[in-house]
């Protein structure tokens, strides 16, 4: 195996196109550095560079192995940055991009105690129904739903909680006395929550693995989750939505669960980022902290 030294030592003298411009750098006088490069090249049996008293110029052999360096040194800068920054404290701007249901069923309880406990970090949040785009937009960090896995890509995707979904309606809705299978709820009144209900289909399971698709028919349609809560409460119709953004209505005795032995398929809660290289500590400790926090918020 290659000393790494070597390699330091190799990239030295590349960059500076002398070695006595590299034992400046390096604080290695020339003729170590001139000595451990021919013992780099005997060792590969390579020459890298053409050299004399006055010119330096690298060969083919010398470039490629150049370019590997580079990698090589900038894992070890890496290294010892994400090292060094564990000494420092959390400080800075941090662009958020999510959902606003996710929004009312946590981030408004959670970001307060955030901001405590991380007083220097600020947070920019944007509530979007629509994936963002993190590098071309400038956003740190994305809370995303999904069902199916998100599309491979180069950001990070780290799913960390799990969503259910519940059919409700208020209890006058179903005066005359709520449907038990999903075939009797067929053709019913719906608040459709759009991006979530496709197809005007609620496709359901039970727990002894029988499955069922619901037809409905949508009264009204939107995207914000709170806004069929509190049309669901009026009785305007029955709504597929999160648990934990009607779970207090549920406990309250506006809303009733409409077939409570059946479950809509869940939702996975993915926290999505650039890269973990040169991750800031004030990203670092936002992702730890809904990392640890979101789930008991979310999961059931």
């Amino acid at each position: 195996m290659l000393d790494l030294n070597d390699l330091y030592y190799f990239s030295a003298v590349v960059e500076k196109r002398s070695f006595s411009a590299a034992a400046e750098v390096t604080g290695v006088p020339k003729g170590t550095l001139s000595k451990r490069m021919s013992a780099l090249e005997q060792r590969l049996g390579l020459r890298l560079a053409n050299r004399t008293t006055r010119t330096f110029s690298l060969t083919e052999a010398g470039e490629d192995l150049h370019q590997y360096c580079l990698r090589v040194m900038n894992e070890v800068r890496g290294a010892e940055e994400a090292a060094k920054a564990r000494l420092s404290e959390p400080v800075g701007r941090v662009r958020i991009t999510c959902s606003a249901e996710i929004v009312r069923m946590a981030l408004d309880e959670l970001i307060p105690r955030f901001l405590a406990q991380y007083p220097k970090i600020d947070i920019v949040l944007l509530t979007a129904s629509r994936y963002v785009d993190l590098v071309d937009e400038g956003f740190d960090l994305a809370l995303r739903s999904h069902v199916t896995p998100l599309q491979s890509s180069s950001l990070i995707a780290r799913p960390i909680a799990r969503t259910h979904f519940t059919l409700v309606a208020s209890p006058a809705f179903f005066a005359n006395g709520a449907p038990s299978t999903p075939q009797e709820l067929d053709g019913v009144a719906a608040l459709q929550l759009k991006g979530h209900d496709c197809d005007d289909l609620w496709h359901v399971r039970a727990s002894d693995g029988r499955s069922a698709a619901v037809s409905f028919r949508p009264k009204l349609r939107s995207n914000d989750a709170q806004l069929l809560c509190r049309l669901a409460i009026a009785g305007l119709g029955v709504a597929a939505l999160p648990l934990p953004l009607c779970r207090d209505a549920i406990a309250q005795g506006q809303l009733i669960r409409v077939l409570p032995a059946w479950h809509i398929p869940q939702e996975t809660l993915s926290l999505v980022y650039p890269s973990q290289r040169g991750m800031t500590q004030a990203l670092r400790a936002t992702v730890d902290f809904f990392a640890d926090t979101l789930p008991g918020y979310l999961n059931e």
